[in-house]
């Protein structure tokens, strides 16, 4: 979180609308000796001025009385974080299978997520939070937060907006993948599948975007070649 002089605009944008810095993420930088692949952006998120969720307030503040009130006026327009968003790779420890309690309304199982973070998202995060702290302190902030690198385990209040894709990847080989370059299913060639399931890894951007852009590719394929000729449109 930085806190400034200079005023800011709550309202200028969202929390999914920011300038991204992407110098650190992917293949961007050199990973010489930081033991780690991947990375992320960096970018404020002003996402409004909402008066209970956005109330930031300098580490030390009082929790109550009239120093907090005090603070709450003088900072409310005078701060923003600066949010890391990272790539998560697929691992062998992360999967999906069908859950042997749970069931939906009508009697089928459930699919269950075992996910957690890995020691290569921890040091990436590290690595992108301490050049986020860089910056703000090079933006001249009057104080810069505590840092929040990702620790401990995966849940809705660590990492519950973590955009997960994956479970029925895109790939060249029907024994390693679902759907192939087209979204069409091996298994079933009138089965397309539109979605971040597709991914193969979980990017550093948002998945939305690219969502879209393979949604249109496998339309396309639809469209000009399997109603021309019904069946596969990858040999395997």
């Amino acid at each position: 979180m930085m806190f400034v002089d200079d005023e800011v605009n709550p309202w200028i944008g969202t929390g999914t609308s920011p300038a991204a810095i992407d110098d650190f993420q992917g293949d961007n930088f050199d990973h010489g000796g930081l033991g780690f692949f991947g990375g992320g952006f960096i970018a404020p998120a002003v996402s409004g001025g909402r008066p209970i969720q956005v109330r930031a307030l300098p580490p030390g503040t009082p929790r109550w009385g009239s120093a907090w009130k005090e603070a709450t006026a003088h900072w409310y327009n005078h701060a923003f974080p600066l949010n890391c968003h990272g790539i998560s790779y697929a691992h062998r420890n992360n999967y999906l299978d069908v859950d042997p309690t749970y069931k939906d309304a009508i009697g089928r199982p459930l699919i269950r997520m075992t996910y957690n973070y890995t020691e290569n998202d921890y040091k990436m995060s590290a690595f992108l939070t301490e050049k986020a702290v860089g910056i703000a302190r090079a933006a001249n902030a009057r104080i810069v937060g505590n840092p929040q690198p990702r620790r401990g385990n995966f849940g809705a209040g660590n990492g519950g907006a973590a955009h997960h894709t994956g479970g029925a990847i895109m790939g060249t080989d029907p024994a390693t993948s679902a759907v192939n370059r087209y979204l069409q299913s091996w298994d079933a060639s009138n089965l397309f599948v539109m979605g971040g399931a597709t991914f193969p890894q979980n990017p550093g951007h948002n998945p939305t975007g690219t969502i879209g852009a393979l949604t249109y590719w496998s339309a396309e394929a639809i469209t000009s070649q399997y109603l021309k000729s019904l069946g596969p449109l990858v040999r395997a």
